[in-house]
């Protein structure tokens, strides 16, 4: 009946004997070239490479972090060390490792590139699991799937991540991408993607957990992928770090230090910035989903499940919250993705509905009504709008000041002259710490945000680009000034009567 949402299990193929076997081993290498990702991932790759030649294009603070610890694995004159940056994340530093082998010119584009062509493979997620979960006329799949990605796109700060390289879009693709690849029978690539959501974001370890004890029991043949899968997610999160810095839960300790700004109220404060994430109609029509769920007969138990998992999601991020961590807006970002799913799903079955009432021409006014219900999002969708046209003028600016930057450090005569000792610091803005340190070839640590030490001092505009201008130590007095480069300013800071010889220009 149309408006009826579509419960599913797996999709069911015929499959003969000796397709069985090749469905449950992970990868399904074949049926994977049969599949929408490859062509998808082909196509946002495509998209992503595009949007890296024609729009700003300079990664932010963490993911400067990792593109820097990703050339120290393969540069030998780097030591491996992961202190002095944000909090270690592994998956995006498996790509960065490769990446690094590319050069310091290549490397940093080829990340963001990957960042972006995640986000883009999350908007076709969203559009291909909403189209899937309506049953009716194909309008209803293409609109539901419609405003399930054009959700993706104006959830909060999206733009900013996707010009600046950030790994959160991608944290979205890969969650909705293992539903997808559940629904499809392809439960060894559901586990893959989840063990990437994991690499990704730590809220997703119970989920996954919990699926690999189901497929334990379901796919005895999946068993080894399963505990390889398991096993590589607490390797990845605390043995480089360890190796790195002689401290395995550094990531924990570096997330706990920051308390995210939260104010007096922790509960209130995360909770707002759950529901701030997306737009309140978006997430009001996720709602509805579920309650057209909870009431067909028979009742839609994959939808179900699937807010279930989201509402699973936020109680971890708001649990995790409350025991010291951040609670920052973008540790929902996998569970609004599956919002913005489910209202793409409820805002096309109010208009079904609606629809359904009618004698005739069910068609022409299941689609006016929903043209009507996204209409009325138009007041709070505007401001997102507003905020991308802010976010392209910001990552103009960031290209400009990083080129400025890249000049400054030649102006001082590159690693060589501001680093004539291995004890030589340099210090510069916040927010550009880890750009310093990747455009002078040195790691995290050599790079302070604070002039602790004598050294050369970098100074940019104190704004949401660079951050405040680094404090300067009460020694360090005698202050000469270097050279000035666009909006750079460095200087040579040192103390009086101390020794000078490794203090850089």
């Amino acid at each position: 009946m149309e408006g009826q949402v579509l419960t599913q299990t797996p999709a069911e193929r015929p499959r003969s004997d000796t397709q069985t076997p090749s469905r449950s081993r992970l990868p399904d290498w074949h049926g994977l070239l049969y599949s929408p990702f490859l062509w998808s991932v082909l196509g946002c790759i495509v998209l992503a490479a595009i949007s890296a030649a024609v729009l700003p294009t300079v990664p932010s603070y963490d993911p400067w972090a990792w593109i820097s610890w990703g050339r120290e694995v393969t540069d030998p004159h780097l030591g491996f060390t992961v202190t002095g940056g944000p909090s270690w994340k592994p998956l995006p530093v498996v790509f960065t490792t490769i990446w690094g082998l590319f050069g310091s010119t290549a490397a940093p584009t080829l990340w963001v590139i990957t960042a972006r062509a995640g986000g883009l493979l999350g908007i076709v997620a969203a559009y291909l699991l909403a189209s899937r979960l309506i049953r009716g006329p194909r309008w209803a799949k293409v609109a539901a799937g419609l405003i399930a990605g054009a959700g993706i796109v104006i959830t909060q700060a999206w733009w900013n991540e996707m010009f600046r390289g950030t790994s959160e879009p991608l944290e979205i693709a890969t969650a909705l991408w293992a539903v997808l690849a559940f629904l499809d029978g392809r439960r060894g690539w559901a586990f893959a993607f989840g063990v990437a959501t994991s690499l990704l974001r730590p809220e997703a370890w119970p989920l996954v957990i919990v699926y690999a004890v189901w497929l334990w029991f379901k796919e005895p043949r999946l068993r080894v992928p399963v505990v390889l899968g398991l096993f590589s997610i607490p390797f990845f999160w605390f043995v480089p770090p360890w190796v790195g810095s002689g401290q395995p839960f550094l990531a924990a300790v570096h997330a706990e230090d920051y308390n995210g700004g939260l104010g007096s109220d922790r509960l209130f404060g995360v909770l707002g910035r759950g529901i701030d994430i997306q737009l309140l109609p978006v997430l009001l029509a996720s709602v509805v989903a579920a309650v057209f769920a909870w009431f067909d007969k028979p009742r839609d138990w994959l939808l179900l499940s699937l807010a279930g998992a989201t509402v699973v999601w936020w109680v971890i991020v708001v649990g995790m919250t409350l025991d010291g961590y951040p609670g920052l807006e973008r540790f929902y970002l996998p569970a609004a993705g599956m919002t913005c799913v489910l209202a793409g799903v409820g805002i096309v079955r109010l208009a079904q509905l609606g629809a359904s009432v009618v004698p005739s021409g069910r068609t022409a006014v299941g689609i006016g009504l929903t043209a009507v219900l996204v209409a009325i999002t138009i007041p709070w969708v505007g401001s997102r709008i507003n905020q991308a046209s802010a976010e392209y003028h910001t990552a103009n600016q960031a290209v400009t000041r990083l080129n400025q930057m890249t000049a400054a450090v030649a102006a001082v005569g590159g690693h060589a002259g501001v680093f004539p000792c291995k004890s030589s610091f340099a210090a510069v803005n916040h927010s550009v710490q880890t750009a310093l340190a990747w455009k002078l070839h040195v790691t995290l640590g050599r790079v302070g945000t604070t002039m602790r030490h004598q050294g050369v001092m970098f100074v940019g505009p104190h704004d949401s680009i660079d951050g405040i201008a680094p404090p300067i130590d009460h020694r360090l007095t005698q202050q000469q000034f270097i050279a000035q480069v666009g909006a750079w300013k460095m200087y040579r800071m040192t103390a009086p009567g101390s020794d000078t010889r490794c203090v850089g220009r």
